[in-house]
C-alpha cells in the first residue's frame, strides 16, 4: 500500500474505503478497489482527499483496517453474537438469539485502553431479541502491524446468555380486580413482554389481596409448570397490600424495592429455583420499558442479580420514559 497525491492516482487501483460525511451522515465515496479516474480527481478533493492510499509498493508486515476489526471480533464474541464485517473499519455484532446481554465489564474497561481497536456496547445485561444490534468492533488507524492485531485477541469479552425459563405464571392481585370492581389492566403488558422475548403465559390466576391467596396461587403456578412467576401489583405501602408478605413468606427476598425509575416499588425474590418477581403497577402506564425489561429478563437468563448488582443499578436507574411530573407536588 502506497501513499500518493490524489491527481497522481489516476490509473491505479484505490487501497481502501474513501469516506465522505455530509448532513445525511457518513457514505462511501468511491470503495475499494475502484480504478482511479481524472473525474474522480475533483470528486475527491471536493471532500478534503488530497492524498490517497492505492495498491502499490512492496509487500508489507500489516494488517489493514477492513480486516482487523474483523479477526478481533472473532476473538471477542462469544457464539450467539453474529459478526458481520462493514465499512470504515468497523465490524457489527448482532445477537443470534433472544436473552441478554453479557460482559465482561472490566476486561472490555481493560481492551479498550489499547486506544487502536475499540469495543462499543449496550449495557451489560440488556435484553434482546434475535437480530439486535448489540456492539460495534472500530479501528482507529488505517493499518497495524500484525503482531499488534494479534496482541488484541484477549478471549471472550461479549456475547448473549439465551433465556433458560420460558414459562410464566401469572398472579394478578387486587380486591378490586377479584370482586369485578376493575378491569384488570396488567395481563396485556405481561402478554406483550412474554411475545417479545419468546416466553408464555402458562397459568394465570387473579387473587384478593389477602398473602395467603397470594402464596396459594403463586404454589398454583408453579405446579401448572410455571418455571418463574410475576405477581402484579400490591407492592407499595397501603394498608391493602400484601403481596410483600406474600412473596417474602414463600422466598427469599432478594430486594423489595429497586433503584430505578419507573416501577420502582418491585420485588425480587428466589423460592428454591423459582423466581418470584413482584413488579408495581407504574408498569401499566410504563409499559414499553420497565422492571420486567431490566431485572426479570436477567431472572429468566439464569443471572441471578446479588444486592449489590441491584443496588448498582441506581447508577443510570432513570429509564428513558420515567416522566417526573407524575412525582412533582404541585407548586404554588
Amino acid at each position: 500500500m502506497k501513499q500518493v497525491k490524489t491527481e497522481d492516482a489516476i490509473g491505479k487501483v484505490l487501497g481502501y474505503d474513501t469516506t465522505y460525511v455530509g448532513k445525511e451522515g457518513a457514505t462511501t465515496l468511491l470503495p475499494r478497489e475502484h480504478i482511479i479516474t481524472k473525474e474522480d480527481v475533483g470528486l475527491l478533493k471536493n471532500s478534503g482527499v488530497y492524498y490517497v492510499w492505492v495498491n502499490e509498493g512492496e509487500k508489507e508486515d500489516f494488517v489493514y483496517e477492513w480486516d482487523i476489526t474483523p479477526q478481533v471480533a472473532n476473538s471477542i464474541c462469544g457464539e450467539n453474537v453474529n459478526i458481520v464485517p462493514g465499512k470504515q473499519g468497523s465490524t457489527m455484532l448482532f445477537s443470534k438469539v433472544k436473552g441478554v446481554l453479557n460482559i465482561d465489564v472490566q476486561k472490555l474497561v481493560s481492551f479498550n485502553l489499547n486506544q487502536s481497536v475499540l469495543l462499543i456496547t449496550k449495557y451489560n445485561y440488556t435484553p434482546v431479541t434475535q437480530g439486535d444490534l448489540i456492539g460495534v468492533v472500530e479501528v482507529i488507524p488505517f493499518k497495524m502491524k500484525n503482531e499488534d492485531v494479534d496482541r488484541l485477541k484477549v478471549g471472550k469479552i461479549i456475547d448473549v446468555t439465551p433465556f433458560k425459563k420460558s414459562k410464566i405464571g401469572l398472579i394478578i392481585t387486587g380486591t378490586e380486580i377479584y370482586e369485578g370492581r376493575k378491569e384488570d389492566q396488567y395481563y396485556s403488558v405481561i402478554k406483550e413482554k412474554a411475545d417479545k422475548y419468546g416466553w408464555n403465559v402458562v397459568y394465570k390466576e387473579i387473587v384478593p389481596d389477602d398473602e395467603n391467596k397470594i402464596v396459594n396461587a403463586i404454589k398454583n403456578a408453579v405446579n401448572n409448570g410455571a418455571e418463574a412467576v410475576i405477581v402484579t401489583g400490591g407492592t407499595s405501602v397501603d394498608a391493602t397490600d400484601k403481596t410483600p408478605i406474600a412473596i417474602g413468606k414463600l422466598g427469599k427476598m432478594i430486594s423489595y424495592g429497586l433503584p430505578i425509575k419507573p416501577t420502582t416499588m418491585s420485588i425480587v425474590a428466589m423460592w428454591d429455583s423459582i423466581p418470584i418477581f413482584g413488579i408495581s403497577a407504574g408498569g401499566i402506564y410504563y409499559r414499553e420499558l420497565n422492571a420486567i425489561d431490566v431485572i426479570f429478563t436477567r431472572l429468566m437468563a439464569g443471572l441471578i442479580p446479588s444486592k449489590e448488582e441491584i443496588a448498582l443499578m441506581g447508577h443510570g436507574g432513570i429509564l428513558p420514559n420515567f416522566q417526573p411530573k407524575m412525582k412533582l407536588q404541585s407548586m404554588h
